[in-house]
């Protein structure tokens, strides 16, 4: 995975699960991202009340839909809801610089020796580490970092791979169709979809 930029996007645009379906059925009935915008915000079917929020929405849905290839686009749309959360994961982390070294370095180290539990302070610990070795982070507050923080851990439960118990989660492993998982583990990223899948990929 080439290294990307780390970024505070998921403080103001999380993971928009339900957003990203309008969107992408609009995109499989044929219209272009520019008509899809349109719709957006003369229908307001982000039911939001600002239109510069829809418009930020909307850009950070299709930067991930284009993460997408077109079998994963496709089957986003018609496979069970979780296997569904797990694809725009897969894209979210992706896209998602930080949140991808988050969940490979602290989530899936847990998922390797069976530790389902995860504290707010080692979330915490792992964006303090990231600012000693990172000059973009150590410049954000500490509002924005715990901000960041617990936006994680709403990934985390949104997408179905934790439940939150006060500040901390008990995490699970994603319950993804057999097809999907075959696809993402001979045609994907090894290191990502060893996240998404939360094991081993040989």
């Amino acid at each position: 995975m080439t290294k990307k930029a780390y970024l505070t996007t998921l403080n103001t645009r999380g993971f928009l699960y339900e957003e990203t379906l309008i969107v992408a059925k609009l995109l499989h009935e044929g219209k272009k991202y520019e008509a899809i915008l349109e719709l957006l915000l003369e229908e307001n079917l982000f039911q939001l009340n600002s239109q510069d929020r829809t418009v930020r929405f909307f850009n950070e849905i299709q930067k991930r839909l284009e993460e997408l290839d077109v079998y994963l686009f496709n089957q986003f749309l018609v496979v069970d809801t979780d296997t569904s959360k797990a694809i725009l994961l897969y894209a979210l982390l992706k896209k998602d610089q930080l949140l991808f070294e988050y969940m490979r370095e602290v989530v899936w180290d847990k998922f390797l020796v069976l530790d389902w539990h995860l504290g707010k302070q080692e979330t915490s610990a792992f964006i303090e580490k990231k600012a000693d070795h990172s000059q973009t982070v150590a410049q954000w507050t500490q509002e924005t970092k715990q901000l960041l923080g617990e936006a994680f851990h709403r990934v985390l439960n949104n997408v179905g791979m934790g439940k939150t118990d006060d500040d901390d989660i008990e995490l699970q492993r994603l319950n993804i169709e057999p097809h999907i998982k075959e696809y993402m583990i001979k045609r994907k990223e090894q290191d990502i979809v060893e996240v998404v899948l939360g094991e081993l990929v040989r």
